[in-house]
């Protein structure tokens, strides 16, 4: 989680592509798409798609939802628009607002609020049955990076439908003032950008049938934020039945409750340091309208809420983002899911999972065995360059930092909820390092870090981020490697079990709740083993590390403990400052 917005995405040589012929569903073929299998009629109007380079079948910038622009911004997703004549599907649409580090490494707002739009990727050609539909919920701490940065195309040419979309994002998508909740005739939820993945999951119930798909066959999946997102909608009342199974990739449970997203710093309840409040105490002062927060403050007690909610809506995007760009630990503080008595109840997710208020479907749950690595890897204090390498300060340090965030990632992500779920859960865990170690040792630097998955099921990200990874000496074996989790999560998408994989020839994968086994995704080969990680001890012992500084357990506890509530006792018993 630690640096998620901006350092979660790693380049890779992609797969091969591997044609895996489903009997009875699907069977490639090399020959081109005729024109008419590229227009499709949606229920605002038909578009025309392309071949992409894998010969899939492909539809790009589909609008799924009316602009949330101007007095729009902040409210629910409306319907679209429809048009008459056929246009071209062709192109991403433009992705959502969002910050992002032009070539000086100085941080800008790109993108558009006109974003709400949907990409779909199909087979070569149409099949003769309905085919399972796989909903790509992306990544990106809920704060950057759009859907039109994965390809779906080699997920798609195995015989499924694989959508992808944008959803809004920062505090364009999650925003909880009462000034904007409480404005209507009954409380509104602030997590429009779940709203907004509710209203692409609508799209595909009434649309994906013509491109192929199953609509009572919809397995959503993503990675991150997006997994994180996807278990908030296996809590949401409001999603159910608009999926049939789900997979979640180094998600988590980073929930708050409803006070942290709203209240001020220092109430009795104290909100994060990006709570709506506080943001617009900040947006105030840099207007010029309050001279410090104690006049915000008034402001925003005496001020018809009205008022300030139109003030706020006619806020340029760029004024909008500045509180959160100079914010340095703003994944954490940002509130995206919420526990806001509206989207969701004001109890947290053990309390629902114990219930049974959840959509209780099959799903796969896993993370990478590293995912706080690739944040270490970039920052100063625990490298150095040497002659031309990236060195390894303190090995002892790196490694045990590593450990109290990674493997709380997994507890949180994956075995805290295996005993929970009722329905048959699969597990895994991706241990994919196998890095040049020379001249910087990638292996040990980056490990099996977080996103390092992400280019074994999407192709293309080779030339954009991270690619010293990836080499011709471990190209095979990352080919074997994508192939067997592609499979895998096909399979799972057309049956609800990943079994041996599509061809049947694989390791059998078994539910969790039959072995209490893992399936771990090696340099080599794939295999279940047994091993879980335990919350409570991993916490006792971050105060006991010889490796860390104070400063650093203080911080190690306070991210591994932020949510649902912060921990403030005993964090002063150790002596911590931050809260």
């Amino acid at each position: 989680m630690s640096g998620k917005p901006l350092c979660e995405i790693f380049a890779i040589i992609c797969a091969l592509l591997v044609m895996l012929a489903a009997p009875g569903l699907y069977s490639p073929s090399s020959e081109a798409a005729a024109p008419d299998e590229l227009q499709v009629v949606t229920d605002s109007g038909a578009i025309l798609g392309r071949e992409t380079p894998s010969g899939a079948r492909a539809w790009f910038g589909i609008p799924y939802a009316a602009p949330p622009i101007g007095a729009r911004r902040w409210l629910p997703p409306g319907p679209v628009e429809p048009w008459t004549v056929a246009r071209p599907a062709v192109e991403g649409g433009p992705v959502c607002t969002q910050p992002e580090n032009d070539q000086s490494g100085q941080a800008v707002i790109v993108g558009s609020e006109d974003c709400l739009t949907a990409n779909v990727f199909a087979p070569p050609h149409p099949s003769r049955t309905p085919l399972p539909v796989m909903v790509w919920v992306h990544g990106g701490g809920d704060l950057t990076v759009s859907g039109s940065e994965y390809d779906g195309s080699r997920i798609a040419t195995e015989g499924v439908i694989v959508v992808t979309f944008n959803y809004r994002l920062g505090p364009l998508g999650w925003f909880y003032h009462p000034a904007i909740t409480n404005s209507g005739a009954t409380p509104a939820t602030g997590q429009l950008g779940l709203l907004d993945i509710i209203a692409a999951l609508q799209w595909v119930q009434r649309n994906v049938a013509q491109f192929g798909g199953d609509p009572d066959n919809v397995t959503i999946f993503g990675q991150s934020s997006g997994a994180h997102d996807i278990y908030a909608l296996v809590l949401a009342r409001k999603a159910r039945g608009l999926f049939q199974k789900a997979i979640a990739q180094s998600g988590g449970f980073w929930n708050m409750t409803l006070e942290q997203a709203v209240n001020y710093r220092d109430d009795p309840i104290p909100g994060t340091p990006l709570s709506a409040r506080e943001v617009v105490n900040a947006l105030l002062i840099a207007a010029g309208r309050a001279g410090d927060a104690k006049e915000a403050r008034a402001i925003q007690h005496d001020e018809p809420p009205e008022a300030l909610a139109t003030w706020l809506r006619g806020l340029p995007a760029t004024a909008l983002m500045a509180p959160y760009q100079d914010d340095p630990h703003v994944g954490y503080d940002i509130p995206t899911v919420v526990y806001d008595s509206i989207f969701l109840p004001a109890m947290d997710h053990h309390a629902q999972f114990a219930l049974g208020k959840y959509n209780a479907v099959p799903m796969i749950i896993g993370g990478t065995r590293d995912e706080q690595k690739g944040g270490q890897a970039s920052n100063n204090a625990l490298v150095r360059k040497v002659n031309g390498r990236t060195e390894i300060r303190n090995r002892s340090e790196y490694e045990a930092l590593n450990r109290f965030y990674s493997d709380w990632w997994n507890f949180m992500a994956v075995d805290d909820l295996l005993p929970r779920l009722r329905m048959p859960v699969y597990a895994y865990r991706f241990d994919w390092d196998d890095a040049p170690t020379a001249p910087s040792n990638l292996h040990v630097l980056y490990g099996a870090s977080h996103a390092l998955d992400l280019p074994f099921l999407f192709p293309g990200w080779e030339t954009k981020y991270f690619s010293a990874l990836f080499t011709k000496d471990n190209q095979p074996g990352r080919e074997k490697l994508s192939a067997t989790m592609i499979s895998y999560w096909v399979e799972f998408a057309r049956h609800g079990d990943p079994g041996t994989g599509t061809e049947h020839n694989l390791p059998n994968w078994s539910s969790w709740q039959s072995r209490h086994e893992k399936m771990v995704f090696g340099n080599r080969s794939v295999s279940m083993h047994a091993g879980s990680v335990y919350g409570e001890q991993l916490l006792k012992d971050i105060w006991t590390s010889p490796y860390l500084t104070t400063e650093e357990k203080c911080a190690a506890f306070l991210d591994d403990t932020i949510y649902p509530a912060y921990p403030l006792a005993e964090l002063k018993a150790h002596g911590c400052r931050r809260y």
